[in-house]
């Protein structure tokens, strides 16, 4: 009698348990439906301006690349994104931020793509920011990649030469590891005193999200648009396939 009574107790607790078990996993997909439901809410109430307006500063907890050409068709192709439209700055910069991808207009010889939700050396997904950015200078000569986020202290800068990387470095404080430190310290990092010790001294030197807009600046065309003289124009948003 008491082995069927314990027997009784055990096949009750494990039959809660499912239940349980089930409810939890019926909240948690209900809340990923009703998360996407309000990401296609939100994309779907997202207009893009056609409107040409100057260059609009940026940098900070995004991530971009730059592509040493005028003809940023071209790059849209070269990245294969779909659902491209027109649009301008100001527009298609809230868009970068939404998971868009902006390219912009041609800044000073160099065509821009930025977006906060492009994969980054942290992540796994491919084609990540390396693969991106070796496939774009085989075809335009030179393209990088910057990715700044305070949150975690994500900060990264890559260099990539005719489908050869020379220069790439990133940093996660989070984790407190170098993610990547790859080729030869290029010049602008050693005329500014870019160079880095890791967590492992008593007195680290670590990166920080004006390094990364300075090299961008350095390399490229500074983000923060100081400096920077560009008629009114428009770009384009577009989603990766």
């Amino acid at each position: 009698m008491t082995l069927f009574y314990a027997f009784g107790v055990i096949l009750i607790l494990v039959l809660a348990g499912v239940y349980l078990h089930r409810l939890k996993r019926r909240a948690s997909n209900a809340r990923m439906e009703e998360n996407k439901s309000q990401i296609a809410s939100s994309e779907a109430a997202m207009t893009f301006d056609d409107i040409p307006d100057v260059p609009i500063p940026f940098g900070y907890k995004n991530q971009w690349f730059a592509v040493k050409t005028s003809d940023s068709q071209a790059v849209i192709k070269d990245l294969n994104l779909v659902n491209v439209r027109v649009s301008n700055w100001r527009t298609g910069l809230l868009g970068a931020y939404a998971g868009y991808y902006f390219i912009s207009p041609p800044v000073q010889g160099w065509t821009l793509v930025i977006s906060l939700e492009m994969p980054d050396l942290n992540q796994s997904e491919d084609p990540g920011p390396l693969t991106a950015i070796l496939k774009l200078s085989a075809t335009f000569g030179e393209a990088c990649y910057f990715g700044t986020h305070r949150v975690v202290e994500y900060h990264a800068w890559a260099k990539a030469v005719n489908g050869n990387v020379v220069r790439a470095y990133g940093y996660l404080g989070e984790a407190g590891e170098e993610l990547i430190n790859e080729g030869k310290l290029s010049r602008e990092e050693m005329e500014h005193h870019l160079i880095f010790t890791g967590t492992d001294v008593e007195v680290p030197s670590l990166p920080t999200e004006e390094d990364v807009l300075l090299m961008a600046k350095l390399w490229t065309i500074d983000p923060q648009m100081e400096d920077v003289y560009a008629e009114p124009a428009t770009g384009f948003i577009g989603t990766p396939q």
